[in-house]
């Protein structure tokens, strides 16, 4: 009877022992967590890279039925947030798969869209102006803006607003760089708050 109970009290863990695998099991997720993380955006990054070339193609199908024209891009005085602002024009719907043209990284919402010339602002045709880097494609300087199709050097723009989810579109606009979205120093990742993006001449973020 006396070796049955003392073999008895070995049986289980004790308190130490439980508080020292928890510890060792909270270190290891606290090491994983973030490679997980990392792995999960870098997975979104690669989705949003191959739908953007969808689009962009999407974009010169629409060039090529229109005389070499893009669509026209919209604005809204209304809408504060990059979230909101400049949603993929509807005429390329026919062109992308449904599930194409939403950014995982702004749910419910398009890829953006931008393109200088006409355009529409507040459901209003109007002229829409494109910031491009005075150096272009160094895109070391500050931007100038642009305000038609002729005289850009980036016809138009489609970008993801990023693993951020974007920032203010006016704080970022009025920066002396002006460097949204055509210029690399505004992309993901060499900027944190970057975005994603694919030019109209086959440049894009990495």
């Amino acid at each position: 009877m006396a070796r049955r109970a003392r073999t008895a009290r070995r049986i289980g863990f004790s308190l130490v022992e439980l508080l020292v695998v928890i510890a060792i099991i909270a270190v290891i997720a606290s090491i994983l967590y973030p490679v997980f993380v990392h792995a999960k955006v870098r997975a979104k990054v690669a989705r949003v890279h191959t739908e953007l070339n969808q689009v962009a193609a999407a974009v010169q199908m629409y060039c090529d039925d229109n005389n070499g024209k893009p669509p026209l891009a919209s604005e809204s005085c209304e809408k504060i947030s990059v979230q909101d602002y400049y949603e993929l024009p509807p005429p390329l719907y026919k062109y992308i798969s449904a599930s194409r043209y939403f950014d995982p990284f702004n749910p419910g919402r398009t890829y953006k869209y931008l393109a200088p010339g006409i355009g529409y602002v507040n459901n209003s045709l109007s002229t829409i102006k494109l910031y491009v880097p005075a150096d272009y494609p160094v895109s070391s300087k500050p931007c100038v803006a642009y305000y038609s199709q002729e005289t850009s050097p980036i016809k138009w723009v489609v970008w993801s607003v990023g693993p951020s989810g974007g920032f203010d579109l006016f704080e970022f606009q009025d920066r002396p760089a002006r460097r949204f979205p055509c210029s690399r120093n505004g992309w993901y990742p060499y900027c944190e708050k970057g975005l994603i993006v694919r030019l109209s001449d086959g440049r894009s973020s990495p």
